[in-house]
């Protein structure tokens, strides 16, 4: 718990650019799931 705030410090920004690099692809896969079933639904 000591070195809490350095790891934070250090790795914090590298893992919140990965939280939402991850975040931003699991909603462009949604939303081109969706439009994929809608244009299979409308043929």
């Amino acid at each position: 718990m000591m070195n809490y705030d350095y790891l934070i410090g250090n790795n914090g920004g590298f893992m919140m650019a990965g939280a939402w690099l991850m975040y931003i692809l699991m909603i462009v896969l949604l939303i081109l799931g969706i439009v994929a079933l809608t244009k299979y639904i409308s043929k």
